[in-house]
């Protein structure tokens, strides 16, 4: 499998931690980890690292949804007239035609993000230039002023100007909004959902993005490798955030540490294993027509940790209704959670 390089085609391939394509733009390192070539023109994701004063100016998108999820430091959101401070863990939902803006606070600051359509998903590598480092430039590496008077021509994208400073500062939400409206979120909150012994979070669904995309979280326990599928209408990503994790792609095997990526396309055989006490992923899945899926097998919970006396795997519940899901079971793998079996 092709690791480090976008392939410009959609097949299964790897980004091992900020080894994607790089450009340096406003004050930040820009890794590429998916483009409008890999993705049929539905979404871009990319990380981006930076220190005190990166960022982006205000802009705007005139069609791309934007989901921004902080991983390390603090990263000032400046949107609605008013300031967002997200530490590790917060994610943030921005939908075409909101007004918004970043700036970095700390030494070291990281994040993923995300761009639904195909055209806002060149903006970074539009106003940035290449660069072959992982991290910025000790010295004059830039801010998001540099970028108040660009332009972006082709990337869905309107340049406003200067952030505002003294806006009122917001709390982060801990509940979802039930439309597809501008919105912070706290660390590890959302939709939860119980499997077996993993915990599910919805920190984006179908309702907060008119149905373009899911944003979850998949936390647990070391454990045996789920059962391998595939899916028709919809590709998967796999971001690994903590422990390690053991993938199947296709006829591959490989590992993923935190930092890593992997892009599985629809039609693309697969699974994958926790194999650290605390594992957690974070999937963008485009478009949102899998989220029946999760709540079929899953149930709703109020619990904010994986169980450590779990349920059993409610599989069967999936196979009752298995044409109305987009899954494709291919086999029960040696260890698989009873109740896999195809």
């Amino acid at each position: 499998m092709r690791f480090n390089h976008l392939p410009g085609e959609a097949a299964p391939y790897g980004i091992r931690a900020g080894m994607g394509p790089r450009h340096l733009v406003g004050g930040m390192v820009t890794s590429a980890y998916a483009g409008a070539a890999e993705t049929g023109g539905a979404f871009a994701l990319s990380m981006l690292t930076g220190g005190r004063d990166a960022g982006l100016p205000m802009l705007r998108h005139a069609q791309s949804h934007v989901a921004l999820q902080v991983l390390e430091g603090e990263i000032e959101l400046f949107m609605q007239g008013a300031c967002w401070r997200l530490v590790g863990g917060d994610y943030a939902s921005i939908p075409a035609g909101t007004d918004y803006g970043l700036r970095m606070t700390r030494l070291r600051n990281r994040a993923m993000l995300f761009h639904t359509g195909a055209e806002a998903g060149g903006l970074l590598a539009g106003l940035g230039t290449p660069y072959a480092g992982y991290v910025q430039p000790d010295r004059d590496a830039g801010t998001w002023a540099d970028l108040t008077e660009a332009n972006a021509p082709g990337c869905d994208t309107e340049i406003l100007g200067a952030l505002s400073e003294g806006l009122p500062v917001r709390a982060p939400l801990r509940a979802l909004p039930d439309a597809a409206v501008p919105y912070v979120l706290e660390a590890g909150c959302g939709a939860h959902l119980v499997v077996a012994d993993q915990l599910f979070t919805f920190a984006g669904g179908n309702a907060q993005s008119d149905g373009r995309f899911l944003t979850l979280l998949t936390e647990g326990p070391q454990g045996p490798m789920i059962p391998p599928h595939m899916h028709l209408r919809h590709d998967e990503t796999f971001f690994c955030a903590a422990g390690r994790i053991r993938m199947r792609a296709g006829e591959e095997e490989l590992e993923l540490a935190p930092g890593d990526f992997l892009f599985v396309p629809r039609g693309t055989p697969h699974a994958f294993q926790f194999l650290e006490p605390y594992t957690k992923i974070i999937g963008w899945l485009v478009p949102g027509v899998f989220e029946e899926f999760f709540y079929t097998l899953g149930d709703p919970t109020d619990r904010t940790v994986y169980p450590q006396d779990p349920p059993p795997f409610r599989f069967d519940r999936v196979l009752a209704k298995l044409d109305a899901l987009d899954i494709v079971p291919l086999g029960r793998p040696e260890g698989a959670k009873p109740g896999a079996d195809a």
